[in-house]
């Protein structure tokens, strides 16, 4: 065997093997995403029994797990609580929305020289 087809023999047995890497990387990537994938599932069925867990116990519960409910509880007070104070806030904005000159650009009312919305001068 000459020189030549040797060098040729090695080009393609290194270029076979570099190939079979590959291939073999590409399948732990696709394991590895697939893992990823499923432990993204069981992470969300766990939210899922925990959620439900909360919502149907609401008398007593194991002592392990107790303080993890009342801070379940103490954040649905706290949610409930700032939507009421987000409704009033909106509420107490769209009564001040009432009072004012309409502003001949955009429709917002407002009691200033200019519009602070649109900047256009809002007349007499």
């Amino acid at each position: 065997m000459s020189y030549f087809e040797e060098v040729t023999q090695k080009a393609r047995e290194l270029a076979a093997t570099a190939a079979e890497k590959a291939r073999e990387a590409a399948d732990s990537a696709k394991i590895s995403a697939a893992i990823i994938s499923e432990k993204r599932e069981l992470d969300k069925n766990y939210r899922a029994i925990g959620q439900w867990y909360a919502c149907e116990n609401t008398g007593e519960v194991p002592e392990a797990i107790a303080d993890v409910i009342a801070a379940v509880r103490a954040s649905q007070e706290k949610i409930a609580e700032l939507q009421t104070r987000r409704e009033a806030a909106e509420s107490e904005e769209a009564a001040a929305q009432t009072e004012g000159k309409v502003c001949p650009v955009c429709g917002k009312i407002s009691d200033s020289k200019f519009c602070p919305h649109c900047g256009a001068p809002m007349g007499e």
